[in-house]
């Protein structure tokens, strides 16, 4: 019996400080009222779910060793911040909000700018992996590849075995997998590509008791750089489900970005830092960075956002884009739990006449987001934010259109995970071409959507009203 007593007080000491850290540690007062309602929920178990997942004290420690010393990202942001004041070398025909949205971007985020890129959109997996397998059969020195979901299915094992292959003819191959995306990957499907000198490292791999103070922190991002002169990036990780092959799932739908150019190389010091951080071995060299032919292309910006940072680089990148438009916003994501400020830039828009078109999932993967984002609707939809739920099959393409200028494809999902704990991985660029690439498959997929309107969604079941409000309650924990 005293044991019982004894393990209560414990529980009830631990609830005590986790709810006094929450207080003192002053930050939204959605995420406070969440944890509270979670202790009020589960009063033995909630402090123990808040220091897996909630508690950020330890954070700074955690990726204080994260960048790489002999970074050059620093020094090629600075010297950029100066050609803003001097000259206008960027942005000749740009509107001064992408020159405010680049200046952003580059500080916040340290992300250089470049001209010298060819991109090219894919829509789906079917031209991902042939474009991406292509690529990978005619690398010449090395590869870094770096997902957060990599399955042993069979897209999964064809990749293995070009890997295998190409690391055998003496390609250097580097894999990064994340440890709770890609842990039901078995450890001998591991095994076989160190075996043949792949290199491969877990992020925070599921492991006690590292996991308590890791958990919450994964690795998103979906990131390939082929010789330092190729790279793919975007929503698709490495399974046949994102080849619309799992009949649970059915059709999915995906976007992603193959670029060749400079902006690559902003690519590489993300994979880089990444790999040091996980094996403290300092990579660089011309070999990483090769000399790239200088052309004129598309001005491009690589963002790399995480609880690394010091700011916070996607939400600031993604709040003032909204911000920054004159005519229209379209916005396709398959989260949608944005915080009170992306909220309100939303509203904003949309209240003082600009186009706001916002798609997300009409199927869900993911049923506790899905009700979440529905909380939302209502207040967006009664200012003129046009809601799109779409039903061809699963949504899961991250991309926002601003004036048919300028656009962001990545990874970075429109919610608070993505703009504060995740570590991601976009494509800002200035482009009307590719804007217009990207409208097409957008308004082609309002084509397989269905409109929400007010007056029918305001009236849906009490009940169904309690679940979202529930789902919205956890949203910050999501």
């Amino acid at each position: 019996m005293i044991w019982i007593l004894i393990v209560v007080l414990l529980v009830a000491l631990g609830n005590l400080c986790a709810q006094i850290i929450i207080l003192m540690e002053n930050s939204n007062p959605k995420k406070i009222v969440s944890w509270l309602a979670i202790f009020a929920l589960w009063p033995f178990f909630g402090g123990v779910l808040y220091f897996i997942l909630g508690y950020s004290g330890h954070r700074r420690k955690l990726f204080k060793r994260k960048h790489l010393p002999s970074s050059s990202l620093k020094e090629i942001t600075q010297k950029q911040e100066l050609l803003f004041t001097d000259h206008d070398v960027f942005f000749k025909e740009h509107a001064e909000g992408s020159k405010r949205l680049a200046r952003l971007t580059l500080k916040s985020g340290r992300a250089p700018l470049s001209r010298n890129n060819d991109i090219r959109v894919l829509t789906n997996g079917e031209e991902k992996f042939a474009a991406l397998f292509e690529d990978l059969e005619n690398a010449q020195d090395h590869i870094n590849l770096e997902y957060y979901i990599f399955r042993d299915d069979d897209i999964g094992t064809q990749l293995q075995n070009l890997l295998i292959r190409k690391a055998k003819a003496g390609v250097e191959v580097r894999v990064i997998l994340d440890g709770l995306g890609s842990h039901t990957l078995p450890a001998s499907f591991i095994e076989k590509m160190r075996c043949a000198s792949i290199m491969v490292s877990l992020f925070f791999p599921l492991k006690f008791p590292r996991l308590f103070g890791t958990l919450n922190y994964r690795n998103h991002r979906k990131c390939v750089v082929i010789d330092g002169k190729i790279g793919y990036l975007g929503g698709l990780n490495i399974g046949d489900e994102y080849l619309s092959r799992d009949p649970k799932l059915g059709f999915w739908r995906d976007t992603h970005l193959r670029i060749e150019g400079e902006s690559v190389q902003t690519m590489q010091a993300t994979f880089l830092n990444d790999w040091y951080f996980l094996t403290q071995q300092e990579l660089q060299g011309q070999s990483f960075y090769p000399r790239l032919e200088v052309k004129e292309g598309i001005l491009t910006q690589i963002l790399a956002g995480g609880p690394d940072s010091q700011q916070e680089p996607m939400k600031e990148l993604f709040f003032t884009i909204l911000a920054t438009a004159k005519k229209e916003i379209f916005l396709a994501t398959p989260y949608f739990i944005p915080d009170e400020s992306m909220t309100m830039a939303l509203k904003s828009a949309a209240l003082s006449g600009l186009k706001v078109i916002l798609l997300v999932q009409g199927k869900p993967d993911h049923q506790l987001s899905y009700l979440a984002s529905a909380s939302y609707f209502e207040e967006l939809l009664k200012v003129g934010v046009q809601i799109y739920r779409y039903q061809k099959g699963i949504l899961h393409c991250k991309i926002l259109i601003v004036d048919r200028q300028v656009s962001i494809v990545g990874s970075a999902n429109f919610d608070i995970r993505s703009f504060q704990i995740d570590f991601e991985l976009s494509a800002l660029i200035y482009s009307s071409e590719i804007a217009e690439r990207l409208n097409f498959d957008f308004h082609q997929d309002l084509q397989e959507s269905v409109l929400i309107h007010y007056e029918e969604f305001s009236q849906r079941s009490l009940w169904l009203k309690m679940k979202e409000s529930n789902a919205s309650l956890l949203s910050p924990l999501l």
